[in-house]
């Protein structure tokens, strides 16, 4: 289910529940309050940035550290060479939130991250949005990643216990889920939008604008929904966005790293 269609589910079921509060209210006005209350503070914990209404989000790491983590949804995919040689170039690691399909598309690319010591960590596999299903499916999602991580670079410990919601949507059922396979829900203290390919110049000083010690910043090596969309303008503000971080006395890292600091 893509983005706009959870948003569609999200107002029909907000708009049935508006229509019952005011039924309720009627009769009952508390009542019809709390029918209110429960849809708003539902639909903030599925689609809030970091809400933790349905379970702990690790979105920051500490605030004296004097690292910063780099991070990389749903790849990989075309553009991520050139975000590995922009690493590379930078003598950076950082951590990748792969999708298991583009794994299986691409499993070249996933040995490339770990020969060069970048992090791999879990997206799901198809980038399907997780708000409306249950723990069975999300379970599927994790369990398929880690297949197509195992087939591409073999067993052993190459995807890390950290699993990232796409879009950061989670229902109730998504963080416990993610919990009980021993994994930790991770989302970010800033994102960036480079997905919609502001222009490198845009992408790097938003980026820099969000460097603080501690921060997880949210960028993208490709697309969830068009595969083939090119991430190159986020490949050409790295260097930016690494060299304005050493200036600050700030080292970018892999998430793994910055948590564990």
């Amino acid at each position: 289910m893509r983005k706009s269609q959870v948003v569609q589910r999200a107002v029909m079921v907000e708009a049935g529940l508006t229509a019952a509060a005011i039924l309720l209210g009627r009769r009952r006005p508390v009542v019809g309050a709390a029918v209110l209350g429960v849809g708003a503070l539902a639909a903030r914990g599925a689609f809030g940035r970091n809400s933790p209404l349905f379970g702990r989000v690790v979105d920051h790491g500490s605030p004296t550290s004097p690292r910063v983590a780099l991070t990389f949804d749903d790849g990989p995919g075309p553009s991520t060479p050139a975000i590995l040689d922009a690493l590379a170039d930078c003598a950076v690691k950082a951590t990748f939130f792969v999708l298991g399909r583009q794994v299986d598309s691409h499993p070249d690319l996933v040995r490339r991250m770990v020969d060069e010591g970048h992090e791999l960590a879990c997206h799901g596999y198809d980038h399907g949005i997780l708000v409306f299903k249950d723990a069975e499916h999300v379970t599927g999602q994790i369990r398929d990643c880690e297949r197509a991580v195992r087939d591409a670079v073999g067993d052993g410990d190459h995807l890390t216990r950290m699993f990232r919601a796409p879009h950061g949507f989670r229902g109730p059922l998504t963080t416990r889920a993610v919990a009980r396979l021993g994994y930790t829900s991770i989302g970010w203290s800033a994102g960036v939008f480079d997905s919609e390919q502001p222009g490198a110049d845009v992408i790097a000083e938003r980026s820099c604008d969000a460097l603080e010690p501690g921060a997880i910043l949210l960028l993208h090596d490709a697309d969830g929904w068009d595969p083939g969309a090119s991430r190159d303008q986020t490949a050409q503000a790295l260097p930016q966005i690494c060299a304005t971080a050493r200036e600050r006395g700030l080292e970018p890292t892999t998430l793994g790293a910055l948590l564990s600091s």
